[in-house]
């Protein structure tokens, strides 16, 4: 697919925001939100698979991928702010939202602060609870989850710094590269596609990642889980460090309308690792009607 025929630059509230727009005359919208250091790229197997019967959109949250970094958008909270706002400009009322990682936890606290505009909310690559009290509970958190918080250190040290373009496709490239970084939170790094890879791994060392670690020393941004209301599924991998067996059941216990599947051999990166198979959960949790969700 040529991506630059549907990428654009728009802006909000005065900061440049860059998204991709898929089948854009289409009502029924799904709006993809990535992980740390990431950007809508990460969901490249996906977006246009979704778009044969949905407008389906990739944002770069604000300092990351394509948008412009914006110091008052460095909390999970503001960040969802800022997706709101992106809708508003968009003339987007109502949408499914599918969040990774980092974006998981931005697209919550978008059904928690802003239940009028979130129809659905997918979460894959969590829920992530347990660490976002690292910063305020550091001794704990590491006593509770030290493969948790391990595996998010390799992680900062792996995707959240830049990396030369020639480097990262070598490294997109080369299976001993790609198992030393990627193994700790990835199942089976060998069934990578490369040319995925490419992709994943471009803006690699987003100027939002550290501010956005470092706002949970101040605000808890798992907080709130009783105020999602909307239809909620969890697609996880078991074999994901980040988001622990713990975790699931936290959020399933405080969201009475969440429900969780899992994809037998993931991890943390399941729409990646397995798209075949993400896309065919998302797609029945798609088609499911409101009333039986």
């Amino acid at each position: 697919m040529k991506w630059d025929k549907h990428t654009r630059d728009i802006d909000v509230d005065g900061s440049r925001i860059h998204l991709v727009d898929l089948n854009p005359t289409q009502d029924d919208v799904v709006i993809f939100l990535h992980g740390i250091s990431a950007s809508w790229r990460w969901f490249v197997e996906i977006l246009p698979e979704v778009a044969r019967s949905h407008r389906a959109i990739g944002i770069d949250l604000p300092g990351f991928g394509g948008s412009q970094y914006s110091r008052g958008h460095s909390s999970f909270a503001a960040l969802a702010d800022s997706v709101a706002a992106t809708c508003s400009t968009l003339g987007i009322t109502r949408a499914t939202f599918v969040g990774h990682s980092m974006g998981s936890i931005v697209a919550t606290r978008l059904a928690a602060e802003h239940p009028e505009l979130v129809e659905r909310l997918v979460v894959t690559g969590g829920p992530i609870l347990t660490l976002t009290g690292l910063t305020r509970r550091p001794i704990s958190t590491i006593r509770d989850q030290p493969r948790a918080v391990a595996t998010l250190l390799a992680e900062l040290i792996t995707i959240s710094l830049p990396m030369p373009n020639w480097l990262a496709h070598r490294a997109a490239r080369s299976p001993k590269i790609l198992k030393a970084t990627l193994g700790p939170f990835v199942n089976r790094t060998d069934r990578l596609d490369p040319e995925l890879m490419d992709q994943v791994m471009f803006a690699l060392g987003a100027p939002g990642s550290f501010p956005a670690l470092l706002s949970t020393a101040s605000a808890d941004p798992s907080a709130g889980l009783d105020r999602v209301t909307c239809p909620t599924r969890i697609i996880r991998g078991p074999g994901d460090p980040l988001s622990p067996p713990a975790d699931v059941q936290r959020f399933l216990d405080a969201v009475p309308t969440a429900t969780a599947v899992e994809i037998e051999g993931t991890g943390h990166w399941p729409h990646i690792e397995k798209p075949t198979e993400f896309l065919a959960e998302l797609t029945a949790f798609l088609d499911i009607p409101a009333q039986q969700r």
